[in-house]
C-alpha cells in the first residue's frame, strides 16, 4: 500500500486546524456582532419605553397616557422598522398600545427586575420583535411599559459588524494558508534536493551525499553515506578478488598454451587433433580471463569528470583491430560514423566497440555483413553494431546482458561476458544498452544511448 507523502501529512493536520479556527472565529464574530447590535437595539428600546413611562400619569386614581397623535408618530415612526408599545396594569390588563405585544415571562427571578427593566425576544403577528419591559410605580401600583421593534436594523447591523470582523479574518486565513503552503514546500525542498541528487547518479557513483539538509534529516543522510561507503568497499573487494584471480590464471593458461603448441609439432596426427581441441579450449579460457580482467578494471567513475571522447575516433581504432578478422571470416565489416562526443574513458569505450564487433562477427555466417554506426541526436550520442545473423529471440534480449548467459541453441564459443561488460561500461557513462532487430541487415542490433551531457 502506497504511503501518503510528507507534504500531504503536514497539510492534513494543519489545514483542518486552520479551518476549525476559521469556524470558531466566525462563530465568535457572529456572537460578538449579535451582542453588540442587540445592546444598541436595547438602548434605543429603553429610551422609547422611558419616554412612555415619563408620560404616564394618574388622574383620579387611574393611569392616563396623555400622548397626542403627533407625539405618537414621533415616538413610533421609524424608516426601517415597526415600533410598538403597550402599557399594562398591575394585573396585566392592557391600558394602552398594542394588545399583541407579548409580556415578559411571568416567573422571572426578582433580581432580574432589580433595575426595573428586562429585554427579551418575542413575536408579534408572526414577526420577530425585540422587546424592552420597564416597571414603574404610580400611586402604589406597579405598571409595565413595553416597547417593541422589528429586527430589520438589528440584522443589518449584525451583518455589517460581522462583515467588518470576518473580512480581515478571512484575509488572515488566506495569508496563513499561503504561508503554511509555502512553508511546507520550503521545508521539504532539502528532501527534494536530496532525491534529485540521488536520482541523478549512476549506479557506479558511490560518493557521499553533500546536499545541505535540516538537522532532523541529517541522521538519514549520514546513514545513506555510511551505506554508500560500505557498498563501495564491498564492490572494491569484489573487483580486487576478480582481478587477482584473473591475474593468477593468466600465467598457467599461457604456459598451457605454449606447451600445447610445442607438443603439436611433435605429435602424431591423432594426438594433434586432440591437442588442437585442448588449445582451442585454452584460447577460450584465456579470452574469458581477459574479459574478467576488463570487467574488474571497469571501476566506477564519474563520466562527466572525464575528458571528451570522439566516438567516431574510438570506432576507427576498433576498425584496425577487427577488419582483418572480418576478412578472414568472409564477413563484410562496414563503418558509418558521424561526429559524436561524450565524456568518458576512451579505453573503456573502445572495449565496448570491440565486444560488440566481436559478438557480431561470432554470430554472423560467412558472406554476411556487420555494420558499426555512431552519431548524435537531440537526446544525446549513440553507437550501434548490427549484423545479418539469425538474431536474438525477444525473450532472450535482456538475459544476454547477464554474466555468462548464452542463448539456447547458440553455437558461439564466447564467454558470455561480452554484453555484460558493454552494459556495465555504458552505465558508467550514463548510457543504456538495448537489443532489437536490425531493420537493414535483418539480424541483431545492439544500441548504446548516452545521456545528453
Amino acid at each position: 500500500m502506497r504511503q501518503p507523502s510528507l507534504r500531504f501529512l503536514l497539510l492534513r493536520w494543519l489545514l483542518p486546524a486552520m479551518l476549525v479556527l476559521l469556524l470558531a472565529g466566525a462563530v465568535t464574530a457572529y456572537w460578538v456582532a449579535l451582542r453588540s447590535a442587540t445592546k444598541a437595539y436595547d438602548r434605543a428600546l429603553f429610551d422609547t419605553a422611558l419616554a412612555i413611562v415619563e408620560q404616564l400619569a394618574m388622574y383620579d386614581g387611574k393611569p392616563v397616557l396623555p400622548l397626542t397623535a403627533q407625539a405618537r408618530d414621533v415616538l413610533l415612526v421609524d424608516k426601517f422598522d415597526q415600533i410598538f408599545f403597550a402599557v399594562r396594569g398591575p394585573n396585566g390588563e392592557l391600558l394602552d398600545g398594542e394588545a399583541g405585544l407579548p409580556m415578559p415571562p411571568p416567573r422571572l427571578p426578582k433580581e432580574v427586575w432589580s433595575e426595573g427593566r428586562y429585554y427579551f425576544d418575542g413575536r408579534l403577528d408572526e414577526q420577530p420583535v425585540r422587546i424592552a419591559a420597564l416597571r414603574t410605580e404610580r400611586a402604589g401600583q406597579t405598571f409595565t411599559v413595553l416597547a417593541g421593534e422589528t429586527l430589520v436594523k438589528r440584522n443589518a447591523l449584525v451583518r455589517e459588524i460581522l462583515l467588518g470582523m470576518l473580512l480581515p479574518e478571512l484575509l488572515l486565513i488566506v495569508v496563513s494558508l499561503a504561508v503554511v503552503w509555502f512553508g511546507v514546500r520550503s521545508a521539504l525542498k532539502p528532501l527534494a534536493s536530496l532525491r534529485e541528487e540521488l536520482a541523478g547518479r549512476s549506479q557506479a557513483d558511490l560518493r557521499s551525499v553533500t546536499t545541505d539538509v535540516p538537522e532532523e534529516i541529517q541522521p538519514v543522510v549520514q546513514e545513506i553515506n555510511e551505506l554508500l561507503t560500505r557498498l563501495g568497499h564491498s564492490l572494491d573487494s569484489q573487483r580486487h578478488f576478480v582481478s587477482d584471480a584473473a591475474h593468477q590464471l593468466r600465467t598457467p593458461i599461457a604456459a598451457l598454451q605454449a606447451q600445447v603448441e610445442a607438443t603439436l609439432a611433435e605429435s602424431d596426427p591423432l594426438m594433434r587433433q586432440q591437442l588442437r581441441g585442448i588449445l582451442a579450449a585454452a584460447h577460450r579460457l584465456s579470452h574469458l580471463v581477459e574479459q574478467m580482467l576488463m570487467l574488474a578494471r571497469a571501476q566506477p567513475s564519474l563520466a562527466r569528470t572525464q575528458p571528451e571522447v570522439a566516438l567516431q575516433e574510438v570506432a576507427q581504432a576498433a576498425d584496425e583491430d577487427w577488419l582483418p578478422v572480418a576478412i578472414g571470416n568472409g564477413i563484410d565489416l562496414g563503418f558509418e560514423l558521424a561526429p559524436s562526443t561524450i565524456f568518458g574513458n576512451s579505453l573503456l569505450l573502445q572495449e565496448v566497440f570491440s565486444n560488440l564487433i566481436d559478438n557480431a562477427l561470432r554470430h554472423t555466417p560467412r558472406g554476411g555483413s556487420v555494420t558499426v554506426r555512431c552519431g548524435a541526436g537531440d537526446a544525446g550520442a549513440w553507437l550501434a553494431v548490427e549484423d545479418s545473423g539469425a538474431g536474438i529471440p525477444e525473450a532472450d534480449r535482456e538475459k544476454v546482458f547477464e554474466r555468462f548467459y548464452q542463448s539456447p541453441g547458440s553455437t558461439s564459443r564466447g564467454s558470455g561476458l561480452g554484453l555484460a561488460i558493454v552494459r556495465e561500461i555504458a552505465r558508467q557513462h550514463d548510457g543504456q544498452a538495448s537489443i532489437d532487430r536490425s531493420p537493414d541487415l535483418g539480424g541483431t542490433r545492439v544500441t548504446v544511448h548516452f545521456a545528453l551531457g
